[in-house]
């Protein structure tokens, strides 16, 4: 009799009961009448209205997991999978809000959502930064950019949080890194034809403008793309370093070399910065800790290697035959002279960073407002049309004051050091892999944030979260022999 009801209270019985049949009728009546004033909301609720009853026999954890891989996926790829005619309405926004429906009608139909060991933490940090954004709109000089960047700060956690919940289990675990590989394989072959056959993404910034030379993929610019390069570049080459396996090893060198010549090929000077602290940061975690001097001496090769790419590429003379404008853009002389000068793009980072920290100083530490940075950027004296921050760090304190800054600091220290105790301390080579990877996507991460105009909706970066989050999260779940269930 026991099974019955286990199958019952999963929500993988046979069909559909009454409770479920009476808000689907309501729901199907609501999509009509939307479809009505608004026919492409009201199609996509239709449409999704469709796949829950094709998939009746499917459990809503199963479909939730399910759904929390493709919203990673899809946010990846971001607005080149809008609606035409609509770049708003694009697959992860739609993504986003039928897990949330989903999360609302499950829990009104008096269903708990497990909270792992680990997570609780991070939930209430999330919740508190989110609170605290919503509440900044009362002194905020713009309500509707402040509702607007609390709106974002919710999805983009939301989906941080969900991540460790969908990689609950090694399987689980293996479904999650498969899609952010196979999303990184056509981010690289995006990129490539972009470059070698012209072709130009929908959400491209740079389709119209002559002589660009850089691919941006599926982002925005070159600067977000090479962000995204280095947040996953660490977790292509601790493959080599921690795996015996020889496919898996070669899988992680191509990437980790494919990954490092398209930074280059950026010219993202912040994100060149991010690659040499994680190949320093690898060899300084190893070379600390005596249970993986086996792995130092791989590392030693890693990053020996990765020298070898990078150093003669930044004279023009490398293997990787970047454009004279990435080399041009990867002299660091040349910044350092722009700053003197207050000329070009040194100029412009310098005067955005004095304009950030006189209007965090000028707010008390409560902050101008979420997302009212950009509106108070404006407003100065001797604004120059470059209204963004490009400083996530910067962003969080002017947005939201020493309180956000706080609980994003709060947030980052948690899952450093999480990540670091699991790759020091555990058996299991996945979550030595996990928490290695993490830990120095986290410490590139310190300069490759300098690279997105706003990160507060740039995916990679709340999915390596994620990930990292996931690393703790499968580490409390270990077993006595202490490895992934």
């Amino acid at each position: 009799m026991s099974a019955p009801t286990s199958l019952r209270d999963s929500g993988a019985s046979g069909g559909p009961g009454i409770r479920a049949v009476v808000p689907a009728l309501l729901a199907a009546l609501g999509a009509g009448a939307l479809a009505v004033y608004a026919p492409i909301p009201g199609l996509a609720l239709a449409v999704a209205l469709l796949a829950v009853v094709l998939l009746g026999g499917t459990s809503l954890p199963s479909l939730g997991r399910a759904a929390v891989i493709v919203a990673m996926v899809a946010a990846i790829i971001g607005p080149n999978l809008a609606l035409p005619g609509a770049r708003e309405v694009f697959a992860f926004r739609v993504v986003a809000g039928l897990i949330i429906i989903g999360m609302a009608a499950w829990l009104l139909l008096g269903r708990g959502i497990p909270v792992p060991d680990g997570l609780g933490v991070p939930m209430g940090i999330a919740g508190g930064w989110v609170a605290f954004a919503l509440a900044s709109t009362l002194w905020a000089t713009s309500t509707t950019d402040a509702l607007r960047w609390t709106i974002f700060l919710f999805l983009m956690t939301s989906l941080m949080l969900a991540i460790p919940v969908a990689a609950s289990s090694r399987r689980r675990l293996m479904w999650v890194l498969g899609a952010l590989g196979v999303t990184f394989i056509a981010s690289v072959l995006g990129a490539v034809a972009e470059t070698l056959l012209g072709v130009q993404f929908p959400a491209s910034a740079l389709t119209s403008r002559l002589g660009a030379f850089a691919a941006t993929s599926f982002f925005g610019n070159q600067n977000n793309f090479a962000t995204y390069l280095a947040l996953t570049l660490p977790y292509l080459l601790v493959i080599p370093v921690i795996s015996r396996d020889l496919r898996l090893r070669i899988l992680g060198i191509g990437g980790g070399i494919v990954a490092i010549a398209l930074i280059l090929f950026t010219g993202s000077k912040a994100n060149l910065l991010a690659t040499g602290i994680i190949l320093l940061g690898m060899l300084v975690v190893l070379g600390l800790d005596p249970a993986m001097r086996r792995a130092f001496v791989a590392g030693v090769v890693v990053v020996g290697a990765a020298a070898v790419l990078i150093i003669p590429s930044l004279f023009g003379a490398g293997i990787v035959p970047i454009p004279e404008q990435a080399v041009a853009k990867l002299n660091f002389g040349t910044l350092v002279a722009q700053v003197q000068t207050q000329s070009g793009s040194g100029g412009v980072r310098s005067s955005l960073l004095g304009t950030g920290v006189d209007l965090a100083t000028s707010s008390g530490g409560a902050g101008v407002g979420a997302g009212n940075a950009e509106v108070r950027v404006r407003e100065k004296q001797g604004y120059e049309g470059v209204a963004n921050l490009h400083n996530w760090t910067l962003e969080v304190l002017v947005d939201t004051g020493i309180v956000g800054l706080f609980l994003y600091a709060w947030l980052y220290v948690y899952m450093f050091v999480g990540n670091i105790r699991v790759a020091r301390r555990t058996h299991d080579p996945w979550l030595r892999y996990l928490g290695l990877a993490g830990a120095l996507a986290l410490l590139g991460f310190l300069a490759g944030s300098l690279g997105p105009s706003s990160a507060i909706h740039f995916a990679p970066m709340w999915i390596t979260f994620g990930l990292c989050l996931t690393t703790i999260v499968l580490a409390r779940r270990a077993g006595p022999d202490g490895r992934i269930p």
